[in-house]
């Protein structure tokens, strides 16, 4: 038995990598926007979880249903294969390595609860890539916390994420190339204080389904790059603490309903978004339960 590896103190103060996009000059912060909903349970994107225990190597292709537990490292990328099911148990750290990728072309079922989340980081506090969700892949995820790397939905691979926290990557964490996403009660970005994120959502391709509410979003240079969609649903969400909220582009239309949601920097009026009925306060129903 090896014991598991502990988690180096992650540095907050910069991301190391260049987008290729400039971000806005000063880096965006408003100390007078608020940082946090105390109405969340206090989320720790540095806690260990209880993973400590057994650990168990994995790398390469998974060709049969498993399931993981107590500490899992990682030591090269990752295909689940299509038919194939990987069950997390609550409680699990799967520590990954620098520029390692998780892809799901069968069944990744992340099984946390509220009392023992299941922890997805860089093994030594690093940057890692993403989980991959394109054609065939399904990811279903609750009481998750993920940091370092990012989700990456394409074709119709699909992801679920309910009570949920993902922050802290080099670059945009959520991207869309098509495929669906349903997350709810769920956070992008730290809660208190800036996160080195280029993008909390960068949305493109021909017809991504999308259904993202009761969650925040926050702390990053863009809340959301909204290229690609239509009926997209973004009701009942707090903004707060990006620089920017909301931008689009010329080119295909987009449209997407932001009503019933508190913006710190007011209510967008980005071309095919919708935003009716808006809070003056953070809304207290979002975020992670």
């Amino acid at each position: 038995m090896k014991l598991a590896i502990a988690l180096a103190t992650i540095s907050w103060l910069g991301c190391g990598v260049d987008t290729g996009v400039p971000r806005p000059p000063g880096g965006g912060d408003d100390t007078a926007e608020p940082t946090s909903d105390p109405s969340d349970p206090p989320i720790d994107p540095n806690d260990p979880g209880t993973g400590a225990g057994t650990v168990t190597e994995v790398t390469g292709h998974i060709t049969a249903s498993t399931t993981w537990s107590q500490a899992i490292h990682v030591t090269g990328s990752i295909i689940i294969d299509p038919g194939v099911t990987v069950t997390v148990l609550p409680g699990t750290t799967v520590d990954i390595p620098t520029s390692t990728s998780i892809t799901v072309s069968g069944v990744l079922d992340l099984q946390g609860t509220k009392e023992q989340r299941v922890t997805l980081r860089g093994a030594t506090g690093n940057f890692w890539s993403d989980v991959v969700v394109p054609h065939g892949g399904v990811l279903t995820a609750h009481y998750l916390v993920q940091t370092g790397g990012g989700l990456d939905i394409s074709a119709d691979g699909k992801a679920t994420v309910v009570d949920s926290h993902f922050s802290h990557v080099g670059g945009d964490l959520l991207i869309m190339s098509n495929g669906t996403l349903d997350m709810s009660y769920s956070a992008i970005g730290l809660d208190a204080g800036r996160d080195v994120m280029h993008c909390d959502l960068h949305v493109g391709g021909t017809a991504p389904h999308i259904k993202l509410t009761h969650s925040n979003i926050s702390a990053s240079s863009f809340g959301i790059m909204f290229y690609g969609g239509t009926n997209a649903d973004f009701t009942y969400n707090n903004w707060f603490g990006n620089a920017n909220d909301i931008i689009t582009e010329p080119g295909p239309p987009v449209t997407g309903d932001f009503s019933y949601s508190y913006f710190a920097k007011g209510t967008p009026t980005n071309p095919g978004v919708t935003a009716t009925h808006m809070a003056t306060a953070m809304l207290t129903d979002a975020g992670p339960r």
